[in-house]
């Protein structure tokens, strides 16, 4: 009688303040190759320093941390944090979107920045990153959640929309080349196994 192999499980975990420093090591591993690929081609460098800036937001008002672990290895996480004590966003919030926009109006306190997702290129397709998505977003305070997407990130950008963000408008960073697409939600973010 042959072996059968038991599917893989699929496991989260949320943290919120704090995560460890083995944890963060293995975000940022999964962090470098996602964005150091096609279509972001970022310096891999530069990505692995998610272990500094990412504990800080963490710990913001609003910080948390989704990830997902499958065959005892990160396959995808998400890191939010609020509004609050973010000035670079509400920077960029105030260049991309509309005076009258129910986001700004919303107030600072009342919106969540997604401020990075990512799913290994093995384990994409699979629904993981809307459930992280889910689990980062549920039980939230907040009345709407923001995030950006490069230009260049087409196929993220689809997908973010078929998710039902709404399209809030569009800036460039200062001497950049790259657009950054700013996407919203209301908030309740729908309950699982609704659309």
């Amino acid at each position: 009688m042959p072996l059968t192999q038991a599917p893989a499980q699929l496991n989260f975990q949320c943290f919120e303040g704090h995560a460890s420093p083995v944890l963060w090591t293995e975000v940022a591993a999964l962090f470098s190759a996602t964005f150091s690929a096609d279509p972001y081609f970022e310096d891999p460098a530069d990505l692995a320093a998610i272990t500094d800036w990412g504990p800080a937001q963490l710990a913001q008002p609003g910080g948390r941390l989704v990830v997902a672990h499958l065959d005892g290895t990160v396959a995808a996480f998400a890191l939010s944090h609020g509004l609050v004590e973010d000035a670079p966003w509400q920077e960029i919030l105030a260049l991309a979107l509309a005076p009258d926009a129910r986001y700004r109006m919303a107030g600072p306190e009342n919106v969540v920045v997604i401020h990075e997702l990512a799913v290994a290129a093995k384990h994409r397709g699979r629904g993981i990153a809307k459930e992280c998505v889910r689990r980062l977003l549920a039980q939230r305070t907040e009345t709407h959640v923001v995030l950006g997407v490069y230009g260049q990130a087409t196929s993220a950008h689809a997908m973010y929309r078929q998710w039902g963000f709404e399209e809030l408008g569009t800036t460039k960073e200062a001497g950049s080349p790259i657009t950054l697409r700013v996407l919203g939600h209301p908030l309740p973010w729908p309950a699982a196994g609704n659309p």
